[in-house]
């Protein structure tokens, strides 16, 4: 069985026919949309303030690049879909899932919305697909260690600590019980990659997160305690490339790029970068 996996598209679409006409199932970790230097250059100086990006970015400005994203996306989307395949994907922190979103405009689903007009693709963040063959498990946003992890990061306040814990267990115990129920090998797709890994480290000298590891520790800890036949996930490009954790093969699938996982007897044989990297 061939599994290929689609990395972080920020709206981009790749060759893929080949791939794609050799592959039983599609995996997608997120980010399909489209992206921009002024969004960016909005949510990083939010950072430092109690304003929103898109009030920093001016509100109409702000949907105007959100539109541009999402047709961007579902220009991906359409190519994914077009393969005829089982495609299955989690939102990155791009794609306008409408979590936790104060502004009407922005809290209206827009990505399910998009992914819901294409028949081959099922979205299967938080949820659990099974078939014949195996158990597809997914987790999508999460841009950051569950609970920060350096001290310039954590709040002041231990209630906000406290709160920052609770909301990270209730996730955690959520995927878990997928895990749980699951009755077949589990195969796992998330946005980020496991925390403090080979693939979560930042290596940026211009940046202030420079060295820091920032992938998800759910991802780590399901990892550790369930052992999934392999884990698929991108969202940090630096750490392209795959590590075992456990019995555990976690692939970081990159930006603009892809992998070919091959299995047999729900093991993995072989994995193939492209652009290509050395095999595991």
């Amino acid at each position: 069985m061939k599994i290929l996996v689609v990395g972080d598209c920020h709206g981009r679409k790749q060759q893929l026919e080949t791939e794609a006409e050799e592959a039983d199932v599609i995996l997608a970790v997120g980010d399909i949309c489209g992206d921009s230097d002024e969004m960016r250059e909005a949510m990083f100086a939010a950072m430092d303030t109690e304003k929103e990006w898109y009030d920093i970015l001016g509100r109409e400005t702000a949907k105007e690049a959100v539109e541009k994203s999402l047709e961007e996306g579902r220009e991906v989307l359409e190519q994914l879909n077009s393969f005829g395949k089982p495609v299955f994907i989690v939102p990155g922190n791009w794609d306008w899932d409408g979590r936790d979103e104060t502004w009407e405009f922005l809290a209206q689903k827009r990505f399910q919305k998009l992914v819901d007009e294409f028949t081959n693709i099922q979205n299967i963040n938080r949820e659990r697909f099974q078939d014949s063959n195996f158990c597809y498990i997914g987790y999508g946003p999460c841009s950051a260690p569950e609970i920060p992890q350096y001290s310039d990061e954590k709040p002041e306040e231990d209630s906000e600590m406290q709160e920052i814990k609770k909301e990270y267990q209730r996730k955690k115990n959520e995927i878990q019980e997928l895990f749980q129920e699951a009755d077949k090998p589990v195969i796992f797709l998330s946005h980020n990659v496991p925390h403090e890994t080979s693939l979560d480290r930042i290596e940026n000298p211009d940046s202030p997160a420079d060295g820091r590891h920032y992938g998800s520790i759910i991802v780590k800890e399901m990892l550790e305690d369930f052992k999934p036949v392999f884990s698929a996930a991108g969202h940090m490009h630096e750490g392209y490339g795959m590590e075992k954790i456990s019995d555990t093969v976690a692939i970081n699938a990159g930006l603009h790029s892809h992998v070919v996982v091959e299995l047999e007897n729900s093991e993995v044989m072989e994995v193939d970068f492209h652009p290509l990297r050395e095999e595991y």
